[in-house]
């Protein structure tokens, strides 16, 4: 018996997701040549990535200055026992690469903060919150309503997570939450069901996706949260808040859509 893989075609790997009837083939061209950008490679960026992977992203951008850890291995799924110690981004790389050869897959030991992240997230058309820190995050809040970037922002503690879109026609993250610059996830302390950064993950690939192909409507100013320990959801929606000092009340300006509005009335506009 031979030990090489088999090849799959991207045709093959795709057929499933081609198969939805609002995907069309400009949407899978689109996926082609999208590139995003996953800041964390913990919890949140190992459920999310594959998934982005698997479904034929072209270009995925890892950015996490961590190393895998024994602790990580109960919930961080992409990582196993061998890659303890060694940085994040390249043992998620050569898992993801093994999985979808066909994506590129850029890595980054850089901590993104507000001196490198234009650099760090030049070209990317989606970027993914995998954070366990409060500054980046609002790093990324600013760069949304700078530049127009969607970005797809996750949280996970205890039981409970939550989904959040700030992309353009939206209201941004400081709208919501105010300045989020303090707040830290400390899963050491408070603990966390594993299962539940796989939901959370999964949830802020599958809106990555969304609003690549220009599919549905985008969690954009609505925030969903997730109560795995009481077995529930709720959706609570958020306007821009007057005279907010990130974008002036006026939400994310610009408009980056994936589709057009005649062809998807819920398309990004």
């Amino acid at each position: 018996m031979s030990g090489a893989f088999p090849v799959i075609r991207d045709a093959d790997r795709v057929r499933r997701l081609a198969a939805l009837p609002q995907v069309r083939p400009q949407a899978l061209d689109r996926l082609r040549r999208a590139a995003v950008a996953v800041v964390g490679v913990g919890g949140l960026g190992t459920a999310a990535a594959p998934y982005l992977a698997a479904a034929g992203v072209g270009r995925l951008r890892l950015i996490d200055p961590d190393v895998v850890q024994e602790t990580d291995l109960g919930r961080q799924i992409l990582y196993g026992p061998a890659d303890v110690g060694q940085p994040k981004v390249k043992a998620a790389a050569a898992a993801l690469t093994a999985q979808a050869p066909a994506t590129v897959v850029e890595v980054s030991t850089e901590a993104l903060d507000a001196h490198n992240g234009r650099r760090l997230l030049e070209g990317v058309d989606v970027i993914l919150d995998g954070l366990d820190e409060g500054r980046p995050r609002d790093f990324l809040n600013e760069y949304a309503v700078r530049t127009g970037t969607p970005v797809v922002f996750g949280g996970a503690l205890g039981y409970e997570g939550q989904v959040v879109v700030v992309a353009p026609s939206g209201p941004c993250l400081h709208c919501l939450f105010g300045s989020v610059a303090d707040a830290a996830a400390d899963c050491a302390r408070e603990g966390i069901l594993g299962p539940l950064v796989g939901v959370v993950g999964a949830l802020q690939a599958a809106e990555a996706l969304k609003w690549v192909m220009g599919l549905g409507a985008p969690l954009r100013g609505r925030v969903l949260q997730i109560d795995l320990f009481a077995g529930a959801t709720r959706v609570l929606s958020f306007a821009p808040r007057a005279h907010c000092p990130v974008c002036g009340g006026q939400g994310v300006p610009g408009a980056r859509p994936a589709a057009t509005s005649e062809r998807n009335p819920h398309s990004p506009s």
